[in-house]
């Protein structure tokens, strides 16, 4: 008789919950806001549909968007309360639009508890942050402090000589990676840590993004996680989590650099005759709460991290598809002889912008290298989006993705072909390519960093092939650059290790 108590008690409960989960379904498939929009039953019934493709089969679900679109149409709601759209025409409307676009917090909170203008949430706090930062990133600005980044790219260049004597190999997945990470580190505090001297380009540091990385995306889905890691104890995280830990620790390096800037004990910005990011936001008019220390440390780690890992990305597989294709080569050779004559010049940024075949070649890499190939996620609380007559209701999730739109063939014909001649056609056909080429996204949330990565891109590529040819034979293009997972940043497969060159000088 005792145990009739508990087990009513357990049967009321696993009544209650079976009648939550009935209600739920119910609801979700009938009297939803989203009811009528199509997609899979069993994806607007529960977000475990979604975690299976992103979490068990590994960043797969991007690819099964392409094929629910051919299935179910441009419109396809892949969650119970997101809508995906696969129509190129319809980028601006959601990411230009006059409305007061949110960035809904499962996304805003993926790399964690952010208080950086990256991480959140609210259209006008985001708009104070954002603004904060904009002037540093201008055109005019990027221009301004890019000559103190060729001494960076000459340590790289000095590496690259030194390989193509002893015949050592050269991964460009870290070489381009601390390249990129010690160009931020002078852009925001001038000064870097000559991660491209380290004998592995620091391979260890960049695998503990990697993982980083990756938390972030089960983090999308469960956004305790990061809460839950960044208040485990340092000696316990050490042991649970090793690459977190130094993810920890190098967050808590730059909080200590943008305090020894706060305290008047850094002097790298007069030294070095360039002004820096956080030297002048702590000089700001910003409210003391913008200038709050763990404000400003998840700022520079977001400046930082996101900064220089999409243009890795994207450095590496645009030296692969050059290489790859000799005629490519030879032509981007020939237009970079012409504007540096000597092997060993460095050319000015603005010349390289002028460089028809050099921007083509731009273009058409980032366009096939997706370094960022996860949905781009937005909500307008107060705002009915309409496609083609069919209302949005008001705070609906609505994504578009990036990879989708650039490999979509009536946009860009034979798409998983590397071909920069397609920028090189007339004025209204380039035009046409450009208005739906999308790679730092548009808007007020658009990539912070857009010029900055243009002119890294510009230098970078042009200084290295001017200088520089890879050997590939060690490189398997299916293994080791096309994208096999989406997870936030382009992956390729798990068994890559990396595009691993030779290096050999070209002619004077």
């Amino acid at each position: 008789m005792q145990l009739v108590g508990p087990v009513v008690w357990v049967f009321a409960a696993l009544t209650l919950w079976l009648g939550w989960v009935v209600t739920t379904i119910v609801y979700r498939l009938y009297f939803h806001p989203l009811a009528r929009f199509p997609g899979p039953k069993l994806a607007a019934v529960t977000y475990l549909y979604a975690q299976y493709y992103d979490l068990w089969l590994g960043g797969q679900y991007v690819f099964k968007l392409k094929e629910l679109h051919s299935r179910y149409g441009p419109v396809v709601r892949f969650m119970p309360d997101d809508l995906h759209l696969n129509d190129p025409n319809y980028f601006d409307e959601i990411y230009t639009t006059s409305g007061k676009a949110g960035k809904p917090f499962k996304w805003a909170n993926a790399f964690g508890p952010y208080p950086a203008a990256i991480g959140t949430v609210d259209y006008n706090l985001h708009r104070i942050r954002r603004g904060a930062v904009n002037p540093y990133f201008s055109k005019q600005s990027v221009h301004q402090i890019t000559p103190f980044l060729i001494p960076i790219i000459e340590k790289l260049c000095a590496r690259f000589e030194t390989a193509s004597r002893t015949g050592e190999r050269i991964n460009l997945k870290y070489a381009y990676a601390a390249l990129a990470l010690d160009n931020m580190w002078e852009y925001c505090f001038s000064r870097n840590p000559d991660r491209v001297l380290s004998p592995d380009f620091d391979k260890r540091g960049f695998d503990n993004i990697d993982s980083f990385v990756d938390i972030s995306l089960i983090n999308i889905y469960y956004p305790w996680l990061m809460v839950w890691i960044y208040k485990v104890p340092e000696r316990w995280l050490k042991v649970i989590m090793p690459a977190m830990k130094e993810i920890v620790d190098e967050r808590e390096a730059l909080s200590s650099q943008i305090e020894a800037i706060r305290d008047g004990n850094d002097t790298a910005a007069a030294k070095s005759g360039h002004k820096t990011i956080f030297h002048d936001l702590l000089a700001s008019d910003l409210p003391q709460q913008e200038k709050a220390r763990n404000r400003l440390r998840d700022e520079a780690f977001s400046l930082v991290t996101a900064g220089s890992g999409t243009t890795a990305h994207s450095l590496k597989c645009i030296s692969y598809y050059i290489q790859a294709n000799p005629r490519v080569h030879q032509k981007l050779f020939d237009e970079l002889k012409t504007a540096m004559p000597r092997r060993t010049d460095v050319p000015r940024l603005a010349d390289l912008e002028k460089l028809p075949y050099l921007s083509a070649v731009v273009y058409e890499g980032l366009r096939i290298a997706h370094p960022v190939t996860h949905r781009n996620m937005r909500y307008f609380p107060q705002k009915r989006l309409i496609y083609k007559d069919i209302p949005i209701p008001p705070g609906t999730i609505v994504a578009m993705s990036a990879i989708l739109l650039h490999e979509n063939p009536d946009v860009f014909p034979e798409p998983r072909v590397f071909k920069p001649e397609r920028w090189l056609g007339p004025e209204d056909e380039r035009q046409r390519l450009q208005r739906h080429f999308v790679v730092f996204s548009r808007g007020n949330r658009g990539c912070l960093g857009m010029n900055l990565a243009w002119a890294e891109l510009f230098l970078i590529l042009a200084i290295v092939f001017r200088r520089f040819e890879f050997d590939l034979s060690q490189v398997d293009k299916e293994r080791d650059v096309d994208v096999d997972r989406d997870l936030i940043l382009a992956v390729p497969k798990k068994e890559s290790k990396g595009v691993i060159v030779g290096v050999k000088c070209t002619a004077d």
